[in-house]
């Protein structure tokens, strides 16, 4: 038998497919064909690695060595320790028969798993992926040797366990489209998520898949009507799918099977997924391949959720901006940014004047028609690229990247008299302001001080004013 069995690996999208992996399952991939000779590079920067190289290649000679002689000594699996330190589980591609290679499974991050819990964590998360990656060249030799398909559905279950574990939509995205493009040698896979009344396509790989990411397909397309009418998949021509955005100058070779498949579950329409595959799949490819799309339907269903929570809880219910708990973040990051950039970046403070004696008078349902419509005059006064905040009760901060103080305090001025020519129900509304550029080395709080203090400043001023930090 060939002694390096992965060269029938296609491996055009391998490398993809391997880093999806790593990023799903937060650990660093190396694969080793039958000879030691590396067959994929780390998925993942390696800490450590890139410490002892300087930045340069992560891996020198001494590494090299190591890994050769750990591959030609392996038995089955073992877990190592490499010249600098740092643990690897190893383990040999292939049954006993069946030479493919061998795979180290690193940790993402430089640690010595001193810990036994975290040693058995990793250890386990590194099985699951050998059990991943082991199925999968399994599945892919057979039939580039054989011409047989049976193997499929073992790495379809592999992938799929470990899919409906991940609760990162963009990851699960990522492992959907990778894997299928690998295994059922895809020219083009793509996934759209329902939005409202609508599909938007989240993810595609493959011929021209990128250029599909973002577009937008109303549900009451014929088209899109005709995939959601039944829970079978469609089978498309290039010319049926020319009709949707996106798709227009897309051309197939000649055999080629476009399968669209309707993403269902228990409550409702998920999204869609699409795979054009070279040659047909077969009644076994196209049974293996529905067990497939189900697990991926509850996969993104769970993701989707999780990423709606995650989101409510970032966002103010009340005005849609961010919230005070999300807002340290993100100026944290802001300033980072700039800092390393060099570029400016300016914060405006902002409280609208006697907002608890409206709330009084008129009720907090009065009140809160105020902070909804307050937040719209903000959002209609500012770039897409600044970030609006609800500070707390009637308080706001906006944060400008790219800006000076003087600039920042135009928008603050336009925010300003937005707010006071507003109609508002009952009495007119005003607010204060208060401006301040971020300085070499400010911190958030720092930066929010004299904001908060500038704002103080308009307010002594007679309110409805603005004021910029002068330091």
């Amino acid at each position: 038998m060939h002694t390096n069995l992965l060269l029938s690996v296609p491996v055009r999208y391998w490398q993809d497919f391997q880093d999806t992996l790593a990023r799903a399952t937060n650990a660093n991939i190396y694969i080793f064909d039958a000879n030691g000779a590396p067959f994929s590079r780390f998925s993942l920067p390696a800490e450590l690695c890139q410490e002892v190289n300087k930045g340069g290649k992560l891996h020198n000679e001494k590494c090299i060595d190591f890994y050769k002689l750990a591959c030609g000594s392996l038995e089955e699996k073992d877990m190592l320790t490499c010249p600098y330190g740092l643990k690897l589980c190893a383990y040999r591609l292939g049954s006993h028969a069946q030479r493919i290679g061998y795979l180290m499974v690193a940790p993402s991050r430089h640690t010595t798993l001193v810990e036994r819990e975290e040693e058995i964590a990793f250890i386990t998360k590194a099985h699951n992926i050998y059990r991943t990656i082991n199925e999968v060249f399994s599945a892919i030799l057979e039939k580039n040797l054989l011409g047989l398909r049976r193997l499929e559905l073992n790495s379809i279950y592999e992938i799929s366990r470990l899919m409906t574990s991940i609760v990162e939509l963009d990851r699960v995205l990522e492992l959907i489209t990778n894997s299928l493009i690998i295994i059922y040698q895809a020219d083009l896979c793509f996934v759209g998520l329902r939005e409202g009344d609508k599909i938007k396509v989240a993810q595609g790989k493959g011929v021209n898949g990128s250029q599909l990411i973002g577009k937008e397909w109303p549900l009451v397309h014929p088209l899109i009507e005709r995939i959601f009418s039944k829970v079978e998949p469609s089978s498309l021509s290039i010319e049926e799918l020319k009709v949707l955005p996106g798709f227009t100058g897309t051309e197939a070779a000649p055999g080629t099977e476009i399968m669209v498949y309707p993403l269902w579950t228990a409550l409702g329409i998920v999204g869609l997924l699409g795979i054009a595959a070279p040659v047909s799949l077969g009644d076994s490819g196209s049974k293996n391949l529905q067990i497939y799309i189900n697990f991926a339907a509850v996969a993104l269903a769970n993701a989707t959720l999780i990423r709606r929570l995650e989101r409510e809880a970032e966002t103010d219910y009340l005005t849609g901006f961010l919230n005070r708990r999300v807002l340290r973040d993100v100026l944290a990051a802001e300033l980072q940014r700039a800092a390393r950039y060099g570029y400016h970046m300016s914060v405006i403070f902002m409280d609208i004047d006697d907002f608890k004696a409206y709330n009084d008078t008129f009720g907090h349902l009065a009140g809160d028609v105020v902070l909804q419509k307050t937040a719209e005059l903000i959002k209609n006064s500012i770039r897409t690229t600044d970030i609006a905040c609800r500070y707390g009760g009637e308080e706001f901060i906006i944060i400008l990247p790219g800006t000076k103080g003087g600039d920042a305090a135009k928008v603050a001025e336009r925010i300003r008299k937005s707010i006071e020519t507003y109609p508002f129900p009952h009495r007119r509304i005003t607010a204060s302001l208060g401006v301040a550029q971020a300085k070499k080395n400010d911190s958030v709080d720092s930066l929010l001080a004299r904001a908060d203090q500038a704002c103080y400043q308009a307010k002594e001023r007679g309110k409805n004013h603005l004021c910029l930090d002068p330091s």
